[in-house]
Formats: structure tokens, sequence, C-alpha cells
């Protein structure tokens, strides 16, 4: 399929940063400019919606790698009608050996010419999303995993377009919960939602990115599975084109970013007992993978009774010895993995009609959060651990609580550190 070279305004750094003609300032469409400034860094936590100029420090018990790495910024920039009629997508492959696919954060370089938001502006606005099996030219059936309309970000002294005075930026956007993004091809989109002074062209844009290498030809390949060549959405969902910028500056059809995931870390458990005086009734756990990207529950193979975030636990207890009468009832019970915390270790139930024998509880705790207790009538009340960064690698412990007629009795336990397999 031919890749058609777009029309385009040669617009040198004078004439984006300067200013330009009024013929030059009424066109519509793709366009491209050099930027040569250095970029102004900030942060944004989607959990809190704090945005911080300059980089900022985080405290997270577990640590990410870029698993997708498209910031080789070739000195350009490039615009499109906005409004929200246009929306560019570029296609990669994601997996650089890491095997999480929890997605915790992306970086990506942008300009804007709107006004900001501490000036009485709205400040820079985009909408991203982000896709499995997406490949050039648009034709693949692809997954949507997320999208984030971002609004209100660091932008420009003075309300402004394209062709006027702009800053750029390199922003680290911290995402609310950990998301599932699996490997192999993948696209990003960027949105052009807002409107710079002109009156047609957005007044937010990505900075473009190299691909190989920033003097190479164009439509090569590079070890991130990009190529010299975006698709062209105008309105949004019609494929309008396939374009590259194709100029004999160098290959930079592509856009900024970078995806950041949750290191891989296996998850551990160990059973404990007394020596001298062991305790007859034992609780052990089986740790499961949860949920593969998006295809559902797979089959458990994670055998060391481990907390996986995301995923779920088995606990099961078995009763050896009688205190007040035989134990009943002590079978297995699931954990469920899930969103919301319920503490509830007793909650005062009693046995169904027609069953008899004591009660296990078995507490669960994971660092500061409490999981779901179970009771051997086969209640089960699911405590999710969230898919959060600060609740990978963090120590879990379990005990369980036999109650009969004559008192209760603790069982062994189980502790360990959960992980993101």
């Amino acid at each position: 399929m031919m890749v058609p070279k777009k029309s385009l305004i040669l617009a040198g750094a004078a004439l984006a940063l300067f200013g330009a003609s009024a013929s030059a300032q009424s066109q519509s469409g793709k366009v491209f400019a050099r930027y040569n400034k250095p970029l102004k860094s900030a942060t944004l936590d989607l959990a809190t919606g704090t945005i911080t100029r300059g980089p900022v420090v985080n405290n997270r018990t577990a640590t990410t790698v870029v698993d997708f790495n498209n910031n080789d910024l070739g000195g350009f920039v490039g615009v499109d009608t906005g409004g929200g009629f246009c929306e560019w997508f570029d296609a990669g492959v994601k997996g650089l050996g890491n095997n999480s696919d929890l997605m915790n954060d992306v970086v990506f370089a942008y300009c804007s010419a709107m006004l900001y938001t501490g000036s009485g502006g709205p400040g820079s606005s985009v909408k991203l999303g982000f896709y499995e099996g997406y490949t050039t030219f648009g034709g693949a059936p692809t997954t949507g995993v997320a999208k984030f309309t971002l609004t209100g970000l660091p932008a420009n002294s003075a309300s402004s377009s394209f062709f006027g005075g702009f800053n750029c930026y390199f922003i680290r956007v911290f995402f609310g919960t950990l998301v599932n993004f699996c490997d192999g091809p993948i696209g990003y989109s960027w949105k052009f939602i807002d409107t710079g002074t002109d009156g047609t062209l957005a007044g937010t844009w990505p900075f473009l990115s190299c691909v190989a290498s920033c003097s190479g030809a164009i439509l090569q390949v590079d070890g991130s599975g990009m190529t010299d060549a975006i698709d062209e959405f105008c309105p949004p969902g019609t494929l309008r084109a396939t374009f590259t910028f194709g100029t004999t500056s160098g290959s930079f059809t592509s856009m900024s970013m970078d995806v950041r995931e949750v290191a891989d870390i296996s998850a551990t458990a160990n059973n404990y007992n007394a020596c001298t005086t062991p305790n007859g009734d034992l609780l052990s756990t089986l740790g499961s993978t949860g949920i593969d990207c998006h295809k559902g529950p797979v089959p458990t193979t994670d055998t060391d009774g481990g907390a996986v975030v995301g995923g779920t636990w088995i606990a099961t207890a078995e009763g050896h010895s009688s205190f007040g009468g035989p134990l009943r009832n002590l079978g297995a019970a699931s954990l469920t993995v899930g969103t919301t915390a319920i503490h509830t270790p007793c909650n005062g139930i009693n046995p169904p009609a027609g069953v008899t024998g004591r009660k296990l509880y078995a507490g669960f705790l994971l660092g500061p959060v409490a999981m779901a207790a179970v009771d051997a009538q086969h209640r089960a009340y699911t405590q999710v651990i969230p898919k959060s960064l600060t609740l990978v690698c963090v120590p879990f412990a379990a005990q369980a609580i036999c109650v009969g007629p004559g008192g209760a009795r603790m069982s062994s336990a189980v502790e360990g550190t959960s992980g993101t397999n």
C-alpha cells in the first residue's frame, strides 16, 4: 500500500517560533516544524490530579522498567486540525523482556500554544489511547486498553497558535491503577481536542521521534517495531491517510512515547508451625497468575502460594486434631483479589441449618491492607489486592482461628511477599 506524503508547510524554526504570514496561518491539515529549545519537565498523578512542574521523587515499593521506548526526539513537532476533528495513531511492538504487562506510567513530549491555567487559561489538553494488536494502516482488529483525557497541563505564557509562540514539555503521567497492557503489536493515539488562536489547528500537539535513525531513509523499521508513518483519522474513526513527513531532514514521522511497567517480581510464600507444640490445624494457600492480558482466568501455576497483585488466592484448612469434638467442614475457600477492602473476621454468622462443627476464620494482611476472612461454612469475604505499584513486593501474613465448643485455637501460619507473578 502506498503511503502518500502529506501536503505540508515547510516551516523552519523562525516560522514556528516567531510567527508566519496570514496565508500560512490559515492553513489546515497536517503541519510540522522544527523546535530547538530545551524541553521543560512536568509530572501528572491521575490518582490525585496533581500536576507538578519539574521531576518528582516517588517513594514506591517496587520499580518500573521501560517496556516500550520511543523518546528519541528528532527536533520536530507536528500538528493537525484541532477541536476533536483529527486523531493520529502510531504503531509499534511492546515487549523488551519484562513480563508483568502492568503499565504504571507513560512519558512523552508535547508542545502547547494554549494559555496556562495559572494565568487564567485552559492549559493544554489531549486525549491519549492505548491499544493491543494495532498495526499501521489501521486495518487489524484491535483491543482498546485505556483512554485518558488530560486537561489543564502545563502550557504557554500567552494564548497563541502553532505559528506563534509555544512551549514544549516532557511529562510523566502516573495512572491511578495499574493497567494490564499485553506485549506484541500495539498502538497509541493522540486526539487533537483543543484549538489555537488561528481557529483551525490544535493548540496542543505531539513532539516527533526518530525511527531507527534520525537521518535515515523513510519507512524503515526500528527495534521497537516503529516505522516512519502515522495513521490519520479525520474525523475519528475514519482513516483519511497513512502519511509520512518524508523530507530530506530525516525520518521522524513517529510520536514521542515511553511505556513503563512494573518490573517482574515473583511472589513468595512460606509455611510456619511450632516445632515442639505444633498447631494441629494446618493452613495453606495456593497462589494464581490471575488475569492474563484480558483473556480471562488462567490455570493456577503459582504453587508456592504467593500473593499476586490482581490474582486469586485459594486458602485451604485441614483439621488434624479434635478439640471438643472432631473438626468438620474444613474445606477449601477462595480468596478473590478485588477492589474493595472488607475485613469481617467473625461477622456473627451462624452455621447454616443442619451444619455442625467448628468454624475456621482466616485473616490475611498484605502490608497495611487487611485481606479477607474465610469461614468453614463456605462463606468467603472477598478483598481485592488493588492493582497498585505500592502493593507489589509487600510482605503478607495469614493465620486462621479454629472456633469450637471448647474455645478458639490458632492454626499454622503462612507468610511471604507479594509479586506480579
